[in-house]
């Protein structure tokens, strides 16, 4: 084989046969120039090679490329080689080998051309093609097709006409899994699959640059899952169709239609619609950043609105917009908020209905935001929460130091407690808001006076803060609502400053209130996931000076005259049930107050403490004559701890404790023995005093 002194392009670092340097935009001319010259050259094997250590355009570099033409009697062979190509940071092959058969009869062709490719993220590829030019005009036409296992199969036409003027036509079919992880910087852990199918249309001129392009883009059984299943779709559907056209800058449309599947990204799960969700936008690449603007959603059973977005293609933080979105509260609330909430909460149980419209914006985080909530309404399963006609209104910035906003409904409920309408203006600024001036809610006959209230979102103090009073409120009403047995008079208090935070209510000073003639006082209140499914309540009781009488007639306790002091300590609630507490109450002496105890009083009592049958026939008899007995003391101490309360007197006695102590005649007293009963038993022997009175046991 005659060898011809080949032309060598390299770095200069680069060690070949004969040093030249050289640009990689005169690669194309002299190749032109050495094919010419090797098919016209002397009889015999003839080879020229051309070799260049790098090659780069835009966004992309090639390393190692060889092209090597063998001229033989039998004919030509062009044999082209090249090692590692980078498109932007993706590597698209390690090593890829081209040959083919070169005829020059009129023009050149390039038949029976084989491809093969290795390191690519798809693995193995191998395809076959030809490539046609005329001498005379310049046109051309070029067909490849390509495969490998992972890699699905491409077809891809492209003629050129004389004038330079070229068109590309490609389909194909790639398994997404290959897709995803070369494309999509996805997990190497996360399972992949489903099919995509395409079909790309695209011409230009002179080789230079595209001038316009189409694309339709389908995947079926789309499926991916992470290894701790947070992340997971199951069947899904995607279509995409674009088209673009430069002028200057690249520009156009696209369309995307979701038509099958779900898609679980924890702690959301969403449904394709049964009409398909809709999106399209106009797009544009402006420099080095893509926009979308004038784009359209439509989520049938959702709502529809628009969008726009701008993406820097180089270390950038994407800007985005929602505007003119109206959304059904119903779906919106199951489906978006109530996932971000505790499972077995109030929150988590609601349902909600109306209309929100609103518009956002921002670059990562929110930045700014408006909205209009008209008509609005939420309730719970068992009426904890009901709200109707709720309406709110107004705008936030997260630069701008001070907004308005307005809120309010026609009528609530909480706990089944009805509250009147409510109408209140607040000051937004961008960590939170604030009541601009007090309001009063009104309620059983009374009403909530709200001094203050403030509400952070952000940052190590989020959470609420608030103060108040409560005044007039009507115990009868309040009674009749929660169905507990009738009581008189009003309730009154006093709300310091309570806080709620993480899920977390606390106090910093005591609340009180007075009822019954008397005063209440909680101190140290917390309660610990307020909103869960098993609230904890700890706090303090202290009562001081509450009459008995107005307590005591609301059951079938039995008449009790006199003014009872007490504590609680160390109360703890779990789920609103008593978990654990050391109470004490006795009555005091007070002027003006008699000490009184009725007989079916005394027979409540002696149940409650464990009293099991009556002294004596003649001893019961007797009692019953009298309608009262005076007394000197009554008083009763519970210690709850596991699930056993321990009972205690006002003193000790014989084997037992002294619950009450009599005075004068007849002298009544009543003596507890059993000091230790399961929770649950006390609970059940207090029910039965007030339903049908224990009988009576005497004590000494």
């Amino acid at each position: 084989m005659t060898a011809i002194s080949p032309w060598v392009f390299s770095r200069p670092d680069t060690m070949v046969r004969q040093r030249r340097a050289a640009t990689p935009k005169i690669v194309g001319w002299l190749l032109a120039l050495c094919l010419e010259f090797a098919v016209s050259g002397v009889a015999g094997a003839q080879t020229l090679e051309i070799r260049a250590a790098r090659l780069s355009g835009a966004g992309w570099t090639a390393q190692h490329l060889r092209a090597t033409l063998t001229t033989t009697a039998q004919g030509n062979r062009l044999d082209w080689a090249t090692g590692t190509l980078r498109v932007g940071r993706r590597v698209l092959w390690r090593h890829a080998r081209l040959q083919c058969v070169l005829r020059t009869a009129s023009g050149w062709s390039c038949r029976q051309g084989s491809l093969v490719v290795g390191g690519s993220p798809w693995g193995a590829l191998n395809g076959h093609g030809q490539v046609r030019l005329q001498r005379v005009g310049g046109s051309g036409q070029a067909v490849l097709t390509v495969r490998g296992a992972r890699f699905g199969s491409v077809h891809v036409r492209v003629r050129s006409a004389a004038t330079g003027q070229w068109r590309l036509t490609s389909a194909g079919s790639l398994p997404v899994a290959g897709l995803a992880h070369a494309f999509m910087r996805l997990p190497a852990a996360w399972q992949v699959s489903g099919e995509a199918r395409w079909r790309l249309q695209a011409q230009g001129a002179s080789w230079a640059r595209a001038r316009r392009i189409s694309l339709v883009l389908s995947g079926s059984r789309l499926q991916f899952n992470s290894p701790d299943g947070l992340q997971a779709a199951q069947g899904v559907a995607l279509h995409l169709r674009g088209e673009g056209v430069y002028a200057g800058q690249w520009r156009g449309v696209a369309q995307v239609r979701w038509t099958q599947g779900g898609i679980l990204w924890s702690p959301w799960y969403w449904q394709a619609p049964v009409t398909p969700l809709r999106m399209r936008a106009h797009w544009q690449q402006k420099g080095s950043v893509w926009q979308l603007a004038g784009g359209t959603i439509q989520w049938p059973g959702l709502g529809h609105g628009g969008f726009a977005l701008q993406w820097p293609t180089r270390n950038g933080v994407p800007h985005w917009q929602l505007e003119r979105v109206e959304v059904a509260m119903a779906p919106l609330y199951a489906n978006w908020i109530k996932p971000l909430t505790s499972p077995g909460g109030l929150a988590a149980r609601l349902q909600a209905s109306g209309r929100l419209r609103f518009s956002a914006e921002g670059e990562g985080g929110l930045n700014a935001l408006q909205w209009d909530l008209r008509d609005a309404a939420l309730s719970s399963p068992k009426g904890l929460l009901a709200v109707t006609g709720a309406e709110s209104r107004g705008a936030w910035n997260r630069t701008r130091k001070a907004s308005a906003a307005t809120v309010g409904w026609r009528s609530a409920a909480l706990y089944r407690i009805p509250v009147g309408p409510l109408h209140a203006e607040l000051a937004l600024h961008p960590q939170g808001f604030m009541l601009r001036q007090p309001f009063t809610l009104a309620m059983l006959g009374g009403g909530l006076d709200f001094r203050r209230l403030a509400v952070r979102w952000t940052g190590p103090r989020s959470g609420f803060d608030m103060s108040g009073d409560l005044h007039g409120v009507s115990m009868t009403q309040l009674t009749r609502t929660l169905h507990w047995p009738p009581f008189t008079g009003t309730v009154s208090a006093s709300i310091p400053d309570l806080r709620y935070h993480a899920g977390d209510i606390h106090t910093s000073g005591e609340l009180s209130a007075h009822v019954f003639g008397g005063e209440v006082r909680v101190g140290y209140l917390h309660i610990e996931n307020f909103l869960g499914a098993l609230p904890l309540l700890r706090a303090d009781v202290e009562i001081r000076g509450v009459r008995l009488k107005p307590l005591t007639d609301a059951f079938h306790f039995g008449y009790i005259s006199g003014v009872l002091d007490g504590n609680v300590r160390h109360l703890a609630l779990l789920n609103w049930s008593p978990e654990a507490f050391q109470a004490e109450f006795h009555t005091v002496p007070a002027h003006g107050v008699s000490q009184e105890i009725s007989y079916a009083a005394v027979q409540s009592i002696t149940k409650l403490g464990g009293g099991d049958g009556i002294g004596g026939f003649f001893q019961g008899l007797f009692l019953r004559m009298f309608k009262t007995f005076a007394y000197a003391h009554l008083g009763l101490g519970v210690t709850l701890k596991d699930g056993m309360a321990e009972l205690s007197g006002v003193r000790p006695a014989d084997g037992g404790f002294v619950i009450l102590q009599g005075q004068g005649l007849p002298r009544v007293d009543i003596v507890g023995y059993n000091r230790r009963v399961d929770w649950d038993e006390l609970l059940a022997r207090l029910h039965a005093a007030i339903q049908s009175g224990p009988q009576i046991h005497t004590g000494g």
